[in-house]
């Protein structure tokens, strides 16, 4: 995908994704992890609690857990110095409204060259998706069909799925995984494999346009262990 289609989706994807209306007040305690979708980000800063904290997000993999206190939104500045200029500040390189009452949010970053970066913040708390569960994020511009293990479904562009079976939970095993996507009115095949599965891991595949005709789906998988602390209730 080039740097301008995909920019154009992802400020698609921000406007679908709905997020609730803005308090200033709104205040969020809770872990986060980080996702390149292109290029990798680092030299972006945030207010942390009391302290000033570094953006690092890699496209290899997601990073590790960071606790955040702060406000519910979460801006980055190029610089630690704009922290402590006087009003008015100039505006962030970026923002995004962190989801309330979770207990950790995964921070999808969208960065091409010197373009600003582009953020979308996604609940992955435990009541989001749980030990031995698989959550599909389709960045692509595609309608993609999915056969996973006895599982059918299809996710839409801009949408996520969580799918879930009680034996993946408490069993290492291997997943059966062919996915397709209609073209000039029949369905492609564009994946097939066997993944293995570890009941501990929750699992997160992102799908994005691929690089080529023959290749037109690309698939990132990663994984991370549910936080340790126990979540608030919801209200």
């Amino acid at each position: 995908m080039t740097y301008h289609n995909m920019r154009k989706f992802f400020l698609i994807l921000l406007g679908l994704l709905g997020l609730p209306a803005f308090s200033q007040e709104a205040t969020v305690d809770t872990e986060i992890v980080t996702i390149a979708l292109n290029d990798a980000v680092a030299g972006l800063y945030f207010h942390n609690g009391k302290d000033i904290a570094t953006l690092q997000a890699n496209s290899t993999g997601l990073g590790e857990p960071m606790k955040y206190k702060g406000l519910q939104r979460f801006v980055l500045r190029t610089s630690v110095a704009e922290f402590s200029m006087k009003p008015p500040l100039p505006a962030p390189h970026a923002w995004v409204d962190l989801p309330l009452n979770s207990g950790r949010v995964l921070l999808a970053c969208l960065k091409t060259g010197d373009a600003p970066v582009k953020m979308v913040a996604y609940d992955i708390g435990k009541a989001r998706i749980g030990e031995g569960e698989y959550r599909f994020f389709n960045f692509s511009h595609s309608v993609i069909s999915v056969i996973f293990g006895e599982h059918k479904f299809a996710v839409k562009p801009a949408e996520d799925t969580l799918v879930s079976d009680p034996l993946w939970k408490k069993e290492v095993g291997e997943i059966d995984l062919a996915m397709a996507i209609m073209k000039e009115g029949k369905a492609k095949p564009v994946y097939s494999s066997q993944w293995g599965n570890r009941p501990g891991r929750r699992n997160y595949i992102f799908m994005f346009d691929g690089p080529q005709e023959y290749k037109p789906i690309r698939i990132c998988r990663f994984f991370d262990v549910p936080p340790s602390e126990p979540e608030k209730a919801k209200p």
